[in-house]
């Protein structure tokens, strides 16, 4: 099978989707280009509207929010379309002729923009390759309403209703779940974990962190939460690309408790070494911690659709949450105090996700698409 993964730089969200699925489809022995689709338009033009994504998430977040709900309460009358489909599919003819060239089997779309290109390319050219979206956020995000592809994998099967009322053929839902790396599907001990971390064995570990970008009040989480956590704990700060963060955070005085880290490639094993995580709810990062069944406190750092996220955790019971930094600060002490808490929200994550989501969707679609006899039969000796 040859996959063409259409993603979109507007938050790493969605390409870690799309490298966990090129992963998952070439251990199976696909063959699998990932495209931003955005540079179908313009590269410019998606450079720019990725650092400008960038810049408003993390210093005008209160802005991305008011936009997100303008979209959700303003949906386009019957028979229209949204400004921004307008302006996405400015890019389809381009991407057309790219896809008349390379022949792929299957599209798979991590982002809303690119699932309207493809729509568009259906009204426009007749044009029906075997197309499907994936949702990173635990909501049907504006927009989503206005795409016709095969298949919609969302992120759980209580999600089902949602994306129906939004439109949505109840036969196109696959509740797969959001696709993340294999190492977070796997489980290193804690002590172990912690041996190779370098951390001590006799702390509870906390990691607080917000997305690559390092959105929220880190800084201030940094300043207060260590001097009321308990003796047994400490706090790994991890600042993801935000080298301007981790800068201002290592000039702080730093107790013994805490540690911070700018870019890891290690989350893996500082989640398998943690007792609990405070973060800002992205759809990737919320599951990353749910496939280790990690008890969450959410941090609502973005509103929008990681407000959406929130709702949907806290509504099932699998995770927690306050506003305020000191309010965060007293409920993270409170579940260290009384591990039973964070017990019972692990026993919910691990009851709730279950799975491998890339693999799900390898198999819809190497059953749904309609392959010649000699694909098929490589797929099968896979």
């Amino acid at each position: 099978m040859r996959l063409l993964i259409l993603s979109c730089n507007t938050g790493e969200g969605h390409n870690s989707a799309a490298k966990a699925i090129k992963d998952r489809f070439e251990l199976m022995g696909s063959e699998c280009d990932i495209k931003d689709a955005l540079a179908f338009w313009s590269p410019e033009k998606s450079k720019l509207i990725s650092k400008g994504h960038v810049f408003i998430y993390r210093r005008l977040p209160k802005l991305f929010g008011v936009s997100y709900r303008f979209e959700e309460n303003h949906p386009p009358k019957d028979g229209e379309e949204s400004l921004m489909y307008d302006l996405v599919i400015k890019g389809c003819e381009a991407l057309y002729n790219f896809l008349q060239e390379e022949k792929y089997d299957a599209v798979i779309c991590t982002h809303v923009f690119p699932s309207m290109m493809i729509t568009e390319l259906r009204r426009r050219y007749n044009y029906f390759l075997k197309t499907y979206f994936v949702a990173t956020d635990y909501t049907c995000s504006p927009g989503v309403s206005q795409t016709s592809l095969d298949g919609y994998f969302i992120p759980h099967e209580k999600l089902i209703d949602e994306f129906a009322a939004n439109g949505i053929n109840r036969t196109s839902i696959i509740p797969t779940g959001i696709p993340v790396r294999e190492c977070f599907y796997s489980h290193t001990d804690m002590k172990e974990a912690k041996r190779q971390l370098n951390l001590p064995e006799n702390k509870n570990i906390v990691l607080l962190m917000c997305g690559s970008m390092g959105c929220g009040p880190i800084k201030e989480l940094t300043e207060f939460l260590p001097e009321q956590m308990p003796e047994n704990a400490m706090l790994i700060v991890i600042c993801g690309n935000n080298a301007r963060l981790y800068k201002s955070l290592v000039k702080l005085d730093q107790p013994e408790n805490i540690r911070i880290l700018g870019f890891t490639d290690k989350v893996s094993l500082y989640m398998d070494s943690a007792s609990l995580v405070l973060t800002k709810p992205g759809g990737l990062s919320t599951t990353e911690a749910s496939a280790k069944a990690l008890p969450m406190i959410f941090i609502d750092a973005v509103p929008g659709c990681e407000t959406r996220n929130i709702d949907f955790f806290i509504k099932n019971g699998y995770a927690d949450t306050r506003k305020g930094v000191l309010e965060l600060c007293d409920l993270v002490c409170d579940y260290l105090e009384h591990p039973d808490k964070a017990v019972k929200i692990s026993q919910a994550l691990k009851n709730g996700f279950r799975g491998n989501a890339a693999q799900k969707i390898f198999d819809y679609v190497s059953g749904d698409v309609d392959l010649p006899n000699d694909k098929l039969q490589k797929l099968q000796i896979q």
